[in-house]
């Protein structure tokens, strides 16, 4: 056996490793993974590692040695998963024995506060994604252009105010408040300087998809799965935060243009099915370019932008697909959010990276941020608010349901393979 300080260091790279990841926007059940994976290298009886959302707990313990421990709170939380992948490289690399314990605990070091893009690049992925879902969503180039505008507002509050203000919930308040009356803005005095018929619901809606709790839903759905109940619970409370806090930053936004007399500008027409081809490879394509604008803002890295934005491009294609086929809302996501979960395994298998850089790119257009300002919509101007927010859930159910399906037949899979290998033997 090693000597009592190297054991020491191994549990002080697991905490390092696992920090990295919680903080980074992992899945309790990766850490907890990634940290197993570390320890059994000690070879000791028992290596064990207990890991929530707000710390984590990491033990050796063994009859002819003293027991280790190491309890670590952890507080703050950003969305960076460049590092959640690059700590699983680091972990996968060490247990191999391609790197010893000081190569690893120095590059975790240098890990930890690594941005893969300047804030220049994740305000250009901001954009992106918001000018490309308000396309996605049925709107023209002109409200594209409109979404730019409030993308660069969105970048103002999350790059620049994000970081001193600290409270998650203000922040994607100020955030959806700041578009709404962005793209009010510019769809009421822009539509009267120049003539042109711009459509603020499509900026809106494009420009609110950042904010979406994509995120912490999947992260909640998988978590579920693998019986981290408590995980699973926080994320789903902290994804109806996150989805409360924009809801009334919309309201917020909504009701403030209403005062200022630009009530003229709202608009409320949305139709996501595609009629012709053209139409079709449009709405595909620029889903996907909106993914690499999130993939930027998500901080994956530059080797995965590819797969993630094809992986998009084949989630909403299903979509569509199923949609023009007379399915329904919930069941086209159903579908779609199945094939980019069985695309995300794939890719994660032959690149060896975590897949929730893969299968975010595929879960993300499903997110109903439609659902949400039309549900805002109807309470402020309508009277079915109740019925959009039961299918915004239905959806979200959809797609929960969906992942279950493709994780149990991948891991049933994973088992049969295991089992004829270990007969082969």
């Amino acid at each position: 056996m090693e000597s009592p300080e190297y054991y020491r260091k191994l549990l002080d790279m697991a905490v390092l490793a696992g920090e990295i990841m919680i903080r980074s926007g992992a899945e309790t059940h990766r850490v907890e993974d990634t940290l197993q994976r570390i320890l059994s290298t000690s070879h000791f009886a028992h290596a064990e590692s207990f890991v929530f959302t707000t710390g984590l707990i990491v033990t050796l313990s063994d009859p002819e040695s003293e027991t280790l421990s190491i309890t670590q709170r952890i507080s703050g939380t950003s969305q960076n998963l460049g590092r959640v992948a690059e700590v699983n490289s680091v972990s996968r690399n060490f247990c191999d024995g391609k790197i010893t314990l000081d190569e690893a605990m120095e590059t975790l070091y240098a890990i930890k506060n690594k941005r893969q893009y300047s804030d220049l690049l994740t305000m250009f992925g901001i954009v992106l994604a918001s000018s490309g879902f308000s396309i996605v969503f049925g709107g023209s180039f002109f409200d594209a252009l409109g979404a730019v505008f409030c993308g660069l507002l969105l970048s103002f509050v999350l790059l620049v105010l994000g970081p001193r203000i600290r409270k998650t919930f203000i922040v994607n308040l100020l955030g959806a408040a700041a578009i709404t009356l962005g793209a009010i803005s510019f769809s009421y005095f822009g539509g009267r300087w120049t003539g042109i018929a711009f459509h603020s619901q499509y900026m809106i809606v494009g420009s609110m998809m950042p904010l979406v709790p994509g995120l912490a839903l999947t992260n909640a759905i998988r978590d579920t799965l693998q019986g981290d109940y408590i995980s699973a619970g926080s994320g789903a409370i902290e994804a109806l935060m996150i989805a409360a806090s924009v809801a009334l930053g919309v309201g917020a936004g909504l009701s403030l243009s209403g005062s200022f007399g630009m009530a003229s500008a709202l608009n409320f027409t949305f139709d996501l099915s595609v009629h012709t081809m053209a139409a079709f490879i449009k709405a595909v394509v620029f889903s996907s370019l909106a993914i690499v604008g999130f993939a930027l803002y998500f901080e994956i890295p530059r080797r995965y932008l590819l797969p993630v934005g094809l992986i998009a491009l084949i989630s909403w294609a299903v979509y569509l697909t199923s949609d023009s086929l007379g399915l329904s809302t919930a069941w086209a996501s159903f579908f779609a959010a199945l094939v980019s979960d069985f695309c995300a395994y794939f890719c994660a298998r032959t690149l060896k990276a975590p897949v929730i850089l893969f299968l975010l790119g595929g879960i993300l257009p499903l997110v109903p941020g439609v659902g949400i300002y039309r549900a805002v919509y109807n309470m402020i101007y309508g009277t079915a608010a109740a019925e959009v927010w039961i299918e915004t859930l239905l959806i979200t159910g959809a797609i929960a349901l969906a992942i279950f399906v493709m994780d149990t037949g991948i891991d049933i899979e994973k088992r049969i393979r295991k089992y004829f290998r270990a007969r082969h033997k």
